[in-house]
Parts: C-alpha cells; sequence; structure tokens
C-alpha cells in the first residue's frame, strides 16, 4: 500500500515556471531535499518500485532475484518507519478543513480524503511495531485490511476534489483570458495558473496510480488490474510525480 498526498498536501505550491532554474546550486537544492522526510521517503519509493519491475519482468537471474525481494521488502520497511507520526498532518488538515467555510459536500470529501489517510498511517505504524517484533504478527495482518480501505476511502475523496479543483482553475483561466483580451497586464497571473493546473493534473496522476495500487491490495491481488508488473509501474510514476514535485518545492 502507498499513500500519497492528497488535496492540501494537496494543495500544491504556487511556483513560477521556472522555480527549477532560479539558479539555486545543485548540491545545495540536493542538501535541502535530502534533509526533508518526504525527499527521502520518495526516494526510498523509486528504489522500491524498480526492484519490484524488475521483479516482475522476471529478467533479473535466479541468483539475483531473492537478493532484489530482500531489498524491495526491507526498503518497504524503512518507509514504515519513516512515517512515524505523519497522521497528524491529517488531524491538522482535517481540523483547517472544518473550520473553512465550504459546502457540507466538499467537508464530507474532505473528511473522507484526510480522514482515511490518517487511519491508514496510524495503522502503519502498528504494522510497523509488528513487522519488527515488537506486537504479534497477527495484529499487522489485521490492520493492513483496516489500513487498505481506509486509504482507499482516502483516494476516492482526493481524486474527486482534485476533479473539482482542476475545473475550478480551468475556468478561472478562461475567465482571465477573456479580460486579458481587454487589458493588459494579465499574462503572469495566466501562466501562474496554467503552471498550477499543471502540478493539480500531475498530483491527480499520482491519486491514480495509487489509487490502482490500493484497489490491488483490497482485492488481494486477485483481478486483471493486479498484475505485479501493472502495479509496480503505478508505484513507479507515482514516485516520479510526487519526487519532482518535491524537488520543485524544496
Amino acid at each position: 500500500m502507498e499513500a500519497e498526498m492528497k488535496p492540501s498536501q494537496k494543495s500544491e505550491p504556487l511556483l513560477s515556471p521556472n522555480s527549477c532554474n532560479d539558479g539555486r546550486d545543485f548540491l545545495l537544492h540536493l542538501e535541502a531535499y535530502l534533509a526533508r522526510r518526504d525527499g527521502v521517503d520518495k526516494l526510498l519509493k523509486i528504489a522500491r518500485y524498480a526492484a519490484k519491475i524488475a521483479i516482475a519482468s522476471s529478467l533479473p537471474s535466479q541468483t539475483l532475484t531473492p537478493r532484489l525481494k530482500s531489498f524491495e521488502s526491507s526498503v518497504g520497511l524503512s518507509r514504515k518507519a519513516f512515517r512515524l507520526g505523519k497522521f497528524v498532518q491529517d488531524v491538522n488538515a482535517l481540523r483547517d478543513a472544518a473550520g473553512r467555510p465550504t459546502s457540507y459536500v466538499d467537508f464530507l470529501l474532505s473528511a473522507a480524503a484526510y480522514g482515511g489517510e490518517g487511519v491508514y498511517y496510524f495503522l502503519e505504524q502498528v504494522v510497523w511495531l509488528s513487522k519488527v517484533g515488537i506486537l504479534s504478527p497477527e495484529l499487522a495482518r489485521s490492520c493492513q485490511t483496516v489500513s487498505a480501505w481506509a486509504e482507499l476511502i482516502g483516494y476516492v475523496g482526493s481524486i474527486t476534489l482534485k476533479v473539482k479543483e482542476v475545473r475550478k482553475i480551468r475556468s478561472t483561466i478562461e475567465s482571465r483570458r477573456r479580460i486579458a483580451e481587454y487589458r493588459d497586464g494579465d499574462d503572469v497571473e495566466i501562466s501562474k495558473l496554467r503552471h498550477k493546473l499543471l502540478l493539480k493534473q500531475l498530483s491527480l496522476v499520482q491519486d491514480l496510480a495509487d489509487g490502482l495500487m490500493v484497489f490491488g491490495d483490497v482485492r488481494d491481488g486477485k483481478g486483471f488490474l493486479t498484475d505485479p508488473l501493472l502495479m509496480a509501474s503505478a508505484g513507479m510514476l507515482s514516485a516520479l510525480i510526487s519526487t519532482h514535485k518535491n524537488w520543485t518545492s524544496c
């Protein structure tokens, strides 16, 4: 199961199109990226799904395959440790959503998105403690089932919210474009909105990829949409998108 940031994690920073080329020294940028929990987590995610893709493709030799499986399992466990306490961000996001003036439907979608993800991250801590031997292994199996369903609910809420946000941004761009036909000075704002739209669309694709993997977890690997190579490719796509977002935002 791979949960990712939703709506306001979920709200991508409004960056200029040239934010990656602001002249900052590459090594300083890399240092800032690696200092962030999410930065290291996404690099581990890329490594894990690269190993999964290799295993699913049946290309490695019989000697290398067990090593890749061991590496993939170890990285997956390390990522669970990295998420210690991460559910707090969803608690805060849910409090913020409750305090904002919004429609009842949007609040329910936010509750599903943040609440589902928060439950998932909280239970991931229990799964991690079980897998390192502190808690009973049976507890891990029970928690994984509940967390998979919670994560799926979270993605349904997140994807629905992001689709609405994409439509809203597109509508705003069209309005700005019509205004720009009669007066100058809105080109920069339209450019920023287009960049924000691109980030939101990438985030939506990432949620769809992660949601596909969660669907596979809920189905327990059964069905044509749960092919190991498809799941691993979806995980890699999600990892690359989230790495790009974290790189540009740091």
